[in-house]
């Protein structure tokens, strides 16, 4: 993606989807930290600008690395780990760890996936190939579109289920 908030579209309808075991924060934190990849080569003006974190096994790493992160945080201060046992369900999953290990993991693997549908310079799938198969597998339009749709489609679902039109 060319700017990582498209990515948080897919992110929030996951959100939408399983508000109880699901942290978008968690998810946005996986993404941005891979982002910071592409940010550092583009800054210096290195091609490619997708390395190592935009693969799946990087980004695996940086999921675990970022629940890691998150989880040491919250351990660290118990203010702030109180502060999410009070919150409602929905919020209250943001500082859990499955909340947090879902989210950061999903927001991890989603990121190769969703930047190989429109990048050429990503390689997904290393160390095995070289290969994209993603790339082109959808038009820009339609994901950045369908990037959008997903984040309304969970926003939502998210205002419906604190309505308590959806459980």
């Amino acid at each position: 993606m060319p700017v990582t908030p498209f990515h948080f579209g897919p992110g929030l309808l996951g959100k939408g989807l399983a508000p109880r075991s699901y942290s978008w924060s968690a998810f946005i934190a996986s993404n941005v930290i891979i982002d910071c990849e592409s940010f550092y080569y583009l800054v210096h003006h290195e091609y490619p600008v997708h390395r190592q974190l935009h693969t799946f096994v990087g980004a695996a790493l940086v999921g675990v690395a970022t629940a890691a992160l998150l989880l040491g945080v919250l351990r660290i201060v118990p203010t702030l780990r109180a502060w999410f046992a009070r919150r409602s369900p929905i919020m209250r999953a943001e500082g859990t760890p499955l909340g947090i290990c879902v989210g950061a993991m999903a927001g991890a693997l989603s990121h190769p996936l969703l930047d190989g549908l429109m990048h050429p310079d990503i390689e997904p799938l290393q160390p095995w190939t070289a290969a994209n198969p993603l790339h082109g597998l959808v038009g820009l339009g339609a994901l950045h579109l369908g990037c959008l749709l997903a984040g309304l489609v969970g926003f939502v679902l998210l205002i419906a289920r604190r309505s308590k039109v959806v459980k």
